[in-house]
């Protein structure tokens, strides 16, 4: 049975979820649940107002059996579970649905939004007469209000869950459930004093950095091209964006811009273009900085009123937070991505008498656009487990290059990693030159384009899936005039591709027009914020690699959940994390192992492999420490 809920909780201009995290505003002693309403299956809707009614409500029911309903369940979970101790059978969460479902549509999923786009009663703004109200300062007319309110969303959340589940998989169920834990029924912990000596290392490498900036005049940081030149100068290649004035390339590089928020996100570039991103941006810290003072004042959050003590670590995301299916990292802590290798990760560890076990997908998607484009040289390759970076740079360099051969080994992996999606020369440079675990190439322009011409001519039915990718867009427009191009595991529809879990990509208002560019025309669909996105046969093929590896290593967390009864305490794109008793570390390690060998139905060729381990902290399992 499904049991609707809604909780209303006291706020005002400064203690609300505007301004404060939800672990922040669900733990503090300023927490009032003034109402909360519930709906168990189809029965007329109840409000129980004030807390004692709330927990009298809630004590007839077996939580355990049941599935639990809210919108934004991740903060109604939370309060169920952190102020009154109940964890139900199964959290369902039409905020979530509704990010894969409506969002390329609607963008936001508001019950107000999604009332509306079904056609239902409006919602009510009750709400926002509340602001700095107590329970006890409300008239008994003004609690009426309120509970009408309160019960309305209830059965609002209720109506729009039903409309969903008609054409919701229900393994995605699972999934959403399982994300939602990860916040709920946090399972890691925090170290403190980790956290705090590496702030202190992140604001002195900082002040240093800011001291070597200092020769620099200000007019660098107020132009566009100017400050495009000194990204440029460290290694950052200033994202782009097409002009809405002219329908030309030019730089994305205004506070506002998706692009130019996304490389103030990247935890991966050099610490002189955090600090350059932070001048331009007058801000007075880098995102190293901000995110571990973050993290260390999560670390030192009492957790009085649920677990007891110090330093659980929530971990929020946005279930369907991408186009293409995968978590995103939400509230304000953005755990999707920890840069590898980062001592934050040493500071998140096991309790005493358990173990961090990880494992992530190797090369997940390299080896999927290998497979979708029938490209049987490489398939072959990562099936018998060779060692493809390898491989590829002495193809090029024209000598053996083995694990010792650094640089050249490096040039190979970025390669394999991040040209099947038809990059071409000068992102690959970039991305050469960022590098990855300590290690950066330089590369020279001309060589940086025989290498990229020389990867289309060894993996050739790669390059023609990019093409293929084309002519499945051209058949979203015009399926009866398009042939199928026969790209497996997808099915073109109107508009969208639907994937092997029933799920789907949308394109809305795909259309093709004519361009100035080299092709004379261009394929753009409605973005999520509004405004047309660009897309092209490779763009499309990355979209459907990201979303067909999402489901394989989502599945594995089901599989193990299922056959194990351990959840992950975190996931990224291609890995899980999971706490175990100590004593079953290396055995589960093993059943993880074979669980992110094993192919999909839909996939029983696809190669697989992982890589992972365990040890007292994240960064331990990671590098395979096994102790």
């Amino acid at each position: 049975m499904i049991i609707t809920i809604d909780f209303e909780t006291y706020y005002d201009k400064a203690y609300s979820l505007t301004r404060m995290s939800e672990v922040d505003y669900i733990l503090d002693p300023r927490f009032e649940a003034i109402m909360c309403s519930m709906k168990v299956g189809d029965r007329p809707t109840v409000v129980n107002i004030g807390e004692d009614a709330i927990r009298a409500g809630f004590a007839c029911i077996d939580w355990s059996r049941h599935a639990v309903l809210a919108h934004n369940m991740r903060f109604d979970g939370a309060i169920l579970a952190w102020r009154f101790g109940i964890v139900p059978g199964l959290y369902l969460d039409t905020l979530g649905m509704a990010n894969a479902i409506t969002r390329p549509l609607i963008t936001y999923g508001s019950l107000a939004k999604l009332a509306a786009y079904y056609g239902l009663e409006a919602k009510g703004t009750t709400v926002q007469d509340m602001m700095g109200r107590t329970l006890a300062s409300l008239s008994v007319m003004e609690r009426t209000a309120y509970a009408n309110y309160c019960a309305h969303d209830t059965d609002l959340c209720r109506a729009i869950f039903d409309k969903f589940i008609k054409v919701f998989p229900a393994s995605e169920l699972r999934v959403l459930d399982l994300s939602l834990r990860m916040f709920i029924q946090p399972q890691a912990r925090l170290n403190p004093n980790k956290l705090a000596e590496y702030l202190n290392l992140v604001q002195a490498e900082k002040a240093a950095s800011f001291a070597r900036m200092a020769h620099i005049p200000e007019e660098v940081f107020s132009s566009n091209i100017k400050f495009a030149e000194l990204l440029r100068s460290y290694g950052v290649e200033p994202p782009m964006k097409t002009s809405p004035a002219t329908g030309q390339p030019t730089f994305a590089l205004a506070k506002n811009d998706r692009e130019f928020k996304d490389l103030c996100a990247d935890p991966d570039i050099p610490l002189d273009a955090q600090v350059a991103l932070a001048v331009r941006l007058g801000a007075k810290s880098t995102i190293d900085e901000t995110r571990t003072a973050t993290l260390l004042n999560l670390s030192q959050r009492s957790w009085d009123w649920s677990f007891g003590g110090v330093g659980h670590m929530p971990v929020p995301y946005k279930y369907y937070g991408a186009h293409t299916g995968r978590f995103s990292g939400d509230g304000g802590y953005n755990f999707a991505n920890l840069r590898r290798g980062s001592p934050i990760r040493d500071a998140i560890e096991a309790p005493d008498g358990f173990r961090v076990v990880h494992r992530d997908s190797s090369q997940i998607e390299a080896r999927m656009v290998a497979w979708l484009a029938g490209c049987d040289k490489l398939v072959k390759a990562f099936r018998e487990g060779r060692d493809v970076y390898s491989e590829f740079a002495w193809k090029f360099y024209g000598r053996e290059i083995t694990r010792a051969d650094t640089l050249e080994r490096f040039t190979g992996k970025t390669a394999i990693l991040s040209l099947g999606y038809g990059a071409g020369h000068v992102k690959f440079r970039h991305a050469l030159y960022i590098g990855n675990g300590g290690v950066s190439v330089a590369l020279d322009m001309e060589e940086a384009v025989k290498l990229v011409d020389f990867y289309r001519e060894e993996y050739a039915p790669i390059k023609q899936l990019w093409w293929r990718g084309n002519a499945a867009l051209k058949r979203m427009i015009n399926p009866r005039d398009v042939p199928d191009p026969g790209i497996p595991a997808i099915e073109i529809g109107a508009e969208c591709v639907y994937l092997p879990n029933g799920m789907a990509i949308s394109y809305p208002d795909l259309k093709e027009e004519p361009d100035d560019g080299v092709w004379g025309r261009k394929t753009t669909y409605r973005g999520v914020f509004g405004g047309p996105r660009k897309i092209y046969g490779a763009k499309f093929i990355e979209n459907i690699t990201q979303g067909l590896a999402r489901i394989v290593v989502t599945d594995i967390m089901l599989h193990v959940d299922r056959d194990t009864g351990h959840r992950p305490f975190m996931s990224t794109y291609d890995s899980h994390d999971y706490i175990v008793p100590e004593s079953e570390a290396r055995d589960f390690d093993a059943v993880l192992e074979r669980a992110f060998a094993v192919p999909p139905t839909w996939a029983p060729d696809l190669p697989l492999a992982s890589e992972g381990g365990w040890g007292r902290t994240l960064l331990e399992a990671e590098k395979g420490v096994n102790q």
